[in-house]
């Protein structure tokens, strides 16, 4: 029996700059950006997981403003991970 899936076309606009980099990191996986942005979407916005202690923890500190990373812009960012 085949299953028959509805989709939708979802469009949004975002710097070009930010872009060129999510298409980098998906040519880098070896998927296309589609794949990527559904796979964290999946992973993130639509997962059925629940926060762990530390989760929430880290979650409680970001909202008072305790241990944040402060970063000039997206590539100081890339950076410090070592993504480049």
């Amino acid at each position: 029996m085949t299953t028959h899936h509805e989709h939708t076309r979802l469009t949004f606009e975002l710097p070009a700059v930010d872009h060129k980099k999510l298409k980098a990191i998906a040519a880098l996986a070896g998927i296309s950006l589609k794949d990527l942005i559904l796979g964290c979407l999946k992973e993130n916005l639509l997962s059925e997981n629940v926060p762990n202690e530390e989760t929430i923890r880290v979650f409680k500190e970001t909202d008072e403003g305790k241990n944040l990373n402060h970063y000039k812009n997206a590539d100081e960012l890339i950076d410090k991970l070592g993504l480049k």
